[in-house]
């Protein structure tokens, strides 16, 4: 199984599709439903061949293929069975980000896209739960409080009047009346508990996005445009969990400003989506980043442009300075609505 995988994971679509046949035919004679089925029912067996193979530097491309092909035809039960192997690929990446980064930032994105899809319910419900929302929330959670304990105050107030009159009147009432503030209390510090608390999911999206800041600055173009696809996919999968993602914002943040003000101009295209992504999921947290960083810079670049594009033929639509310029138009009014940028 493990070098049937392998071969599913190879660039050349012949061997990786005559792979993925092969497979089917391996999950149907041995009874197994689907191919995912077969994958988590062996995962054991893979993942100790995973984990080996990293161990030595000629097999970690091989190693990294079936990591990849187990991703992408596996279900969120795989996770668990996982998370110890791609600990290891995030280690052994560390320590030679120099010569293979390609090849386990491949693996990465295909983390990244599968913890997307498997844990995409959650990101959507959690969308309309930004920082913004979350401040907003957090500005109207005083007041239901305030009258919540005006409610229960009002009784107890109502319960000692009521023994006061029938003579009845004890001390537990006072004790009552005085111990009934503090209980009002210990739920702002559950709440915090729960917020700093993060599934196993979202832990992983965070340690792959705390590389992101030092591969951007990789020599190879080809490195930086597969972190950018990375990062993307990490801010929508830590979107539910603002407290989390907006220090990782601030740290990924000058590394991206580089990136889309003095790069090529694709690898410039690709960080203007993803600085969009960023305005969408962080919400006025970068307004004013965004108006000192790069605003200026986008407009004096349009404003560059303009003449040549003015005077361009039709052949001009096809050159990537116009997808470029297309994109920064298109992207840059619902970029200043999402950073709340009203002047």
């Amino acid at each position: 199984l493990y070098p049937v995988l392998q071969k599913a994971g190879d660039r050349t679509l012949l061997v990786s599709e005559t792979a993925l046949g092969t497979l089917a035919d391996i999950c149907e004679a041995c009874g197994y439903g689907l191919v995912q089925h077969m994958i988590s029912e062996n995962a054991d067996y893979l993942v100790n061949g995973i984990s080996l193979s990293l161990r030595q530097a000629a097999h970690r491309p091989h190693a990294a293929q079936v990591l990849d092909t187990m991703l992408r035809h596996s279900d969120a039960s795989l996770l668990p069975l996982v998370q110890d192997v791609i600990q290891d690929v995030l280690a052994t990446l560390d320590q030679s980000y120099h010569n293979q980064a390609c090849t386990f930032l491949g693996v990465l994105y295909s983390l990244m896209a599968a913890l997307a899809q498997w844990f995409g319910s959650s990101c959507s419900e959690g969308h309309g739960q930004g920082p913004a929302a979350g401040r907003q929330s957090r500005a109207w959670a005083p007041a239901q409080q305030a009258t919540s304990q005006e409610v229960e105050r009002f009784f107890l107030d109502y319960i000692r009047q009521k023994q006061i009159a029938e003579g009845n009147l004890s001390d537990s009432g006072d004790e009552e009346a005085d111990e009934a503030p503090p209980l009002g209390k210990a739920e702002p510090s559950s709440s915090a508990a729960e917020d700093a608390a993060l599934p196993s999911h979202a832990q992983l999206a965070q340690a792959v996005m705390e590389r992101c800041p030092h591969l951007l600055s990789d020599r190879s173009l080809r490195v930086r445009l597969q972190v950018l696809d990375v990062l993307e996919l990490c801010v929508t999968v830590l979107h539910p969990h603002g407290n989390h993602l907006l220090p990782m914002a601030h740290r990924v943040w000058p590394a991206l400003v580089t990136r889309l003000v003095n790069d090529d101009p694709l690898a410039v295209l690709r960080a203007f989506k993803v600085l969009c992504t960023l305005a969408q999921k962080c919400g006025d947290f970068l307004r004013q980043r965004f108006s000192k960083d790069v605003l200026p810079k986008l407009t004096g670049s349009l404003l560059s442009q303009a003449p040549a594009s003015a005077r361009a033929g039709p052949v001009y639509a096809h050159t990537l300075a116009f997808k470029l310029q297309l994109a920064v138009l298109q992207g840059l009014g619902s970029l200043c609505e999402s950073l709340d940028m009203g002047e």
